[in-house]
């Protein structure tokens, strides 16, 4: 397989950079209408996928010190968007869940952001729109 040449490299990196921002105002837009910060938003998500999921678990996904995703959960619990329950068979642990309105935001976020890629596939043709999903899928899924 031959390498890459340096100005497709830079034609690459300004593109995702432009959907980078695209994808920055529809999280903030989502953000903005709950007062979330981006770590509110993406702890939500990841609870979201992961019901029952502890600290932990959320700390370690997003690469942060517990101490902070305490205060990032500490938030949430305030806003009436996340649960902390105690399961029965280990008292001494956390679990966490969504609330109706946490729910809400995840489901808002998930809008803006199929919102916002349904534009740019706009851009393109049907069978562009085939080969743009197709690799962009092979490249997620790529370890690089």
């Amino acid at each position: 397989m031959t390498r890459p040449t340096p100005e497709q490299t830079e034609q690459l990196t300004h593109a995702l950079e432009r959907f980078t921002r695209r994808f920055k105002v529809a999280e903030a837009t989502a953000a903005m209408d709950n007062a979330l910060s981006a770590l509110d938003v993406q702890t939500l998500l990841f609870v979201s996928d992961h019901k029952g999921c502890g600290l932990g678990d959320v700390a370690r996904y997003l690469q942060v010190p517990l101490t902070t995703m305490s205060s990032a959960v500490d938030r949430l619990v305030r806003k009436d968007m996340v649960l902390r329950e105690r399961p029965q068979e280990n008292r001494r642990a956390v679990a966490l869940s969504l609330t109706e309105q946490g729910e809400g935001a995840v489901a808002g976020y998930i809008a803006g952001y199929g919102a916002t890629c349904h534009a740019m596939l706009e851009a393109l043709d049907p069978a562009e729109r085939d080969e743009f999903v197709r690799l962009t899928q092979k490249i997620s899924k790529s370890e690089y």
